[in-house]
């Protein structure tokens, strides 16, 4: 099981562009790319409400859930622009498909969303499952998709691998009691040199001997 944002695809670009439009709209300065990178990892409403709180603003909980909507439509008009997978990962999924291995995508973006992205970049063909945010499905770090996605690939917690790029993915795994690969390029803040995944690697071309680790410590 893969995270989607910082650990498949690089899409910080498309989310700076539509939530500095949305800060414009208010009156706003925009933030740099580095900026909005730290805002990412827990969903839509907390990347709205920390980038708001960047500029001295709180939003109520009237406001909130307006400012959400309006960031959703901005970004969705744009979500591929930039948005484009890492270096080496519809070649890693065709391969780990190939091995007859199934793969999933695990993310705290909505679900819809996450599957456009994920169409839009030809990549769904190669994927068994994706799983997104839905409403009463607690967000990572809760264990409760990931756990949802081991059970919709047929396999068991004992079989399945976590790749993720933040302390949120590594934590998710670590309560679903599953191995986590960190990968070192994505957005974690702290970043992941700094924390204590099972093993981290640095670009795709390290995963099968990150596989082979982890197969290694369960033996």
């Amino acid at each position: 099981m893969f995270d989607l944002d910082g650990t498949l695809v690089d899409s910080a670009g498309d989310i700076a562009s539509a939530i500095n439009e949305l800060l414009a709209s208010e009156g706003h300065a925009p933030f740099s790319l580095e900026d909005v990178i730290r805002f990412i990892g827990d969903g839509i409403t907390a990347l709205v409400q920390r980038a708001f709180m960047a500029r001295d603003v709180v939003l109520g909980a009237d406001e909130l859930p307006v400012r959400v909507a309006q960031f959703k439509k901005l970004y969705e008009s744009r979500a591929t622009d930039l948005t484009r997978p890492y270096s080496g990962v519809p070649e890693l999924i065709s391969n780990l498909r190939k091995r007859g291995i199934a793969v999933g995508i695990c993310t705290n973006k909505e679900e819809g969303l996450a599957q456009k992205i994920v169409d839009a970049l030809g990549l769904s063909s190669q994927l068994d499952v994706v799983v997104g945010a839905r409403p009463n499905r607690p967000a990572k770090p809760s264990p409760v998709s990931l756990l949802e996605t081991v059970a919709s690939l047929g396999a068991s917690r004992e079989e399945a691998i976590m790749v993720g790029d933040s302390a949120i993915d590594m934590r998710c795994a670590q309560y679903a009691g599953i191995p986590f690969i960190g990968v070192t390029f994505g957005y974690s803040n702290p970043p992941m040199s700094e924390l204590s995944a099972d093993v981290a690697i640095e670009s795709y071309q390290d995963f099968d001997a990150a596989c082979d680790f982890l197969r290694d410590q369960q033996a």
